[in-house]
Formats: C-alpha cells, structure tokens, sequence
C-alpha cells in the first residue's frame, strides 16, 4: 500500500469512450461537410452580383431624385400656407373693423 498518493480518477469506461469519440467525430464531419459543401460558392466581394449593383444604384438615384423633388415640393406649399395664413389674418382684421364700426 503506498502512502500519499491516492488515485482519485477512475477509468474511462468503454460506452464513455465510444460516445465522446463519436460526437466529436461528428463535430469534425460537419465542420468539413459544411466548409466543402460551400467552398464553391462565391466570396464577399464576388456575391454581388454587377447587375443587380447597377439596378440598386440607379434605383437608389431616382428616389432620392424623387425625394429631393418632394422636398422642394413641401417648401412651396410652407411658404405658400404662410402667405394664405397672412391673407387670412389680415381678412379678419378687417372683418372684426367692420363689426365693430356696426
């Protein structure tokens, strides 16, 4: 018997062992399943396709053509409701004058 030292691991059992060595068989399989499986198709800067880029642009241009036009729309219609809205102040003023002249 020695003294001292003590033995506190027990061994691996044989279903342990199987079962750990297969999951990461599996792990290992999958990792090289999927990064075969996707070697073939095309990278960053190859996925975009030229086309569709193009398309994407001038679809982008025309709606901030369309937006630009939309704002330069709402800024007539604000100086225009100012200009109605002093129109309209003045018409009352002049409505009040006359009611109270009555």
């Amino acid at each position: 018997m020695k003294v001292g030292v003590q033995n506190s691991m027990e061994p691996v059992g044989q279903t342990t062992f199987w079962t750990v060595f297969t999951l990461m068989s599996s792990v290992v399989g999958g990792c090289v399943l999927l990064l075969t499986s996707h070697a073939s198709e095309p990278k960053h800067a190859q996925a975009a396709h030229v086309s569709r880029v193009s398309d994407l642009e001038v679809k982008t241009s025309i709606i901030a053509t369309i937006g630009e036009h939309n704002s330069n729309l709402l800024d007539e219609l604000k100086v225009e409701i100012r200009e109605l809205r002093t129109e309209q102040r003045q018409a009352s003023v002049e409505i009040l004058r006359a009611i109270e002249e009555r």
